[in-house]
């Protein structure tokens, strides 16, 4: 019976100590994965919400576990602090300016918190660093946005089946989809369209070349634009043009001038033009010039007939008569 006994104490015992043993090799690894025993550090960051996030919940550094949340708490009514223990071999890799912003471990797993590092260099966190934070997207928003983006689709996917069964019942529109005649002239169209298009390139090209020529100085165009002696001669020409136009206003001015005077019978010109009794004695002078030019042909045809001056006028008719007619011998020579 003691024999009994003492092996089942034994065994009692070998029992007891392999569940203290399992035991503790839990509790070593529950700590190890909360960072219970070994070198840490400690940052946190500010939320307006953390989206159901719990003390214990994993930290991580580009999607690898690097720390838990320590602590959350409410700061204001506007701000929950959430505080994280880090390892601390991962110091040296996570910068002041990180930011951490809050997800989830998956499309529904548990909530966790991002940390993503940012192109800018900076040096490593410190115990204590507060990272700058990024406001998560609430599940709330979505599904609202969500659900209006479904109502817009039902509203379009109405409006097309009330558009297509129009199209359906439209005897019009299948006719003109099965006409040729609508067919041939769609067709032509398209052809004069790339008949167009192909003549615009042509003009383009042209136009290009044109373009070219005229920046090397070639042709009508590229002389005019760089031609330096062209230039000057047409400043020289608008120069001239300036002084002809400002002496035609001077002549101008002064033409109106003489004018005025002469509407205003001022000067020999519009005492002519203006005084009638002036005109009247001018005329007056023409008859009486008229008069005396008759009476000296008169005088003269009666000096012709003097028989003391009619040797006289006859010797000078001779000489007339020979000089027209040696006149006559040398043009015909």
């Amino acid at each position: 019976m003691s024999q009994r006994t003492a092996a089942n104490n034994v065994r009692l015992g070998a029992f007891v100590l392999t569940g203290l043993a399992c035991l503790i090799m839990l509790l070593f690894l529950l700590g190890r994965k909360q960072n219970m025993f070994g070198d840490t550090l400690e940052i946190q960051a500010d939320f307006r919400t953390v989206n159901g996030l719990l003390t214990g919940n994993n930290v991580r550094f580009a999607g690898i576990m690097v720390g838990t949340v320590e602590h959350i708490d409410i700061v204001g009514d506007t701000t929950v602090r959430v505080r994280m223990s880090l390892r601390r071999e991962v110091q040296p890799f996570i910068k002041k300016n990180a930011i951490a912003s809050i997800g989830t471990d998956g499309l529904m797993g548990n909530t966790v918190v991002n940390i993503t590092a940012e192109p800018e260099p900076a040096p490593p966190v410190t115990d204590g660093d507060q990272l700058r934070a990024r406001q998560p997207v609430r599940i709330e928003a979505m599904l609202n946005t969500l659900q209006r983006t479904n109502r817009n689709l039902v509203g379009i996917t109405e409006d097309m089946k009330e558009v297509t069964s129009k199209l359906n019942n439209s005897s019009a529109m299948w006719e003109l989809i099965g006409d040729k005649k609508v067919t041939n002239s769609l067709r032509r169209t398209v052809q004069n369209i790339e008949g167009t298009t192909t003549r615009l390139d042509a003009a383009s090209h042209d136009v290009r070349n044109m373009a070219r020529d005229a920046r090397r100085g070639r042709g009508v165009v590229g002389y005019l634009f760089t031609d330096t002696s062209f230039a000057g001669q047409m400043q020289q020409t608008m120069r001239r043009t300036s002084r002809l136009s400002a002496t035609a206003d001077t002549m101008t001015s002064t033409l109106n001038s003489i004018t005025r005077k002469v509407q205003a019978g001022q000067g020999p010109l519009g005492t002519l033009l203006v005084d009638t009794a002036m005109a009247s004695r001018l005329e007056q002078s023409m008859g009486n010039v008229e008069q005396g030019t008759a009476r000296f042909n008169e005088s003269m045809e009666a000096l012709q007939h003097n028989f003391l001056l009619k040797g006289y006028f006859k010797r000078q008719q001779k000489k007339k008569a020979r000089a027209e007619q040696q006149e006559a011998l040398q043009e015909t020579k």
